[in-house]
């Protein structure tokens, strides 16, 4: 009777321990994403308007986003690709890191030798908050929404939230 109770309890165990190894959650970022145009234009109707079509126009560009497995991730906008780190912090929310780019990184040396070589202090100011806006904009979050994955991006006067839907997994 003993040795009953504890196959049992043993394979009762194995089971539950099965389950819950199934039941995490998977990570959702993992694979590449594109613009979702449509979900993107429904969020921010004022894209739309004619005094934004610039913006509008600038936001068709060829996008392609890719979190790797690894921790990798990658953008590819039409011909330029930006390249970092990226961890998740929640099952909702992804960190990209994009500071060990080498066009990050080129750009933020060329600012600071134009801030270190500049006599003018109005050219130095502008260039501080060039380097900045950089360096906020080398540190992004996503977060996962219904399928979809999205990005707030801060304009100065606006703050458009961006949509991507996945490409494959």
């Amino acid at each position: 009777m003993y040795d009953r109770v504890v196959r049992y309890l043993s394979i009762s165990i194995i089971i539950l321990l099965f389950d819950l190894g199934h039941a995490k959650p998977k990570n959702q970022f993992i694979g590449e994403w594109t613009l979702d145009f449509h979900r993107t234009l429904q969020e921010n109707p004022l894209l739309s308007e004619s005094k934004n079509s610039d913006l509008f126009t600038g936001i068709n560009l060829p996008l392609k986003v890719v979190f790797s497995i690894e921790g990798g991730f990658e953008e590819h906008i039409s011909k330029s690709t930006l390249s970092g780190t990226w961890s998740r912090y929640d099952d909702h929310l992804a960190v990209v890191r994009l500071e060990s780019d080498k066009n990050v990184m080129l750009e933020r040396n060329r600012f600071k030798n134009r801030i270190d070589n500049s006599p003018n202090r109005y050219q130095k100011t502008r260039d501080y908050q060039r380097l900045y806006r950089l360096n906020r904009s080398s540190v992004r979050k996503y977060h996962y929404l219904d399928g979809h994955v999205s990005q707030e991006i801060d304009l100065g006067d606006r703050v458009i939230r961006v949509f991507l839907k996945r490409i494959s997994l």
